[in-house]
């Protein structure tokens, strides 16, 4: 190798080096920093996207406020039905059973609910009704957004409150 070198001319050495050192710029800019902006993008958008979600949480929390007092408090007329039943037949009233994915009992006080692609005008409606008419309470509440506009997945533990 040393002897191949030597025997190249001053040109053929400079253009080697040349095109060595264009090579190896292209490679580190390949291996090294083109991942590295494309990591740096993905973190961007992600964050924008959680800054949306934020504002949306907020907003929607805002509704949920103002829709509590707009629910109108009635007698506890179904509190000697089962939690189950009570949540199973509430949900059909609302439109919401279709999208109950699963419907888990914990004792006999106590259900959770995995909810999906449902309208989240209408999942906080029904959860306000279990709460003011029927003495529900809404012991953790996940809601998660998806893709399309106003729709949301869900999972509620709901608990019966003591008379």
């Amino acid at each position: 190798m040393k002897q191949w070198w030597l025997s190249r001319s001053p040109q053929d050495k400079l253009a080697l080096m040349v095109g060595l050192t264009a090579v190896t710029l292209l490679l580190l800019y390949l291996l090294l920093w083109l991942p590295f902006q494309k990591q740096v993008e993905k973190k961007r958008l992600q964050v924008q996207n959680q800054r949306s979600t934020l504002s949306w949480m907020k907003q929607s929390a805002a509704e949920v406020n103002a829709l509590k007092g707009k629910l109108p408090v009635t007698s506890n007329a179904t509190s000697n039905q089962a939690l189950l039943t009570l949540v199973d037949k509430t949900a059909k009233q609302n439109q919401l059973r279709k999208f109950i994915q699963r419907l888990k009992p914990q004792g006999s006080d106590a259900v959770q609910l995995w909810i999906e692609q449902v309208p989240f005008d209408t999942l906080v409606h029904w959860m306000g009704l279990l709460v003011k008419q029927h003495s529900i309470r809404l012991e953790s509440v996940n809601i998660e957004r998806q893709e399309n506009k106003g729709v949301v997945n869900a999972r509620l533990n709901l608990q019966r409150r003591p008379s």
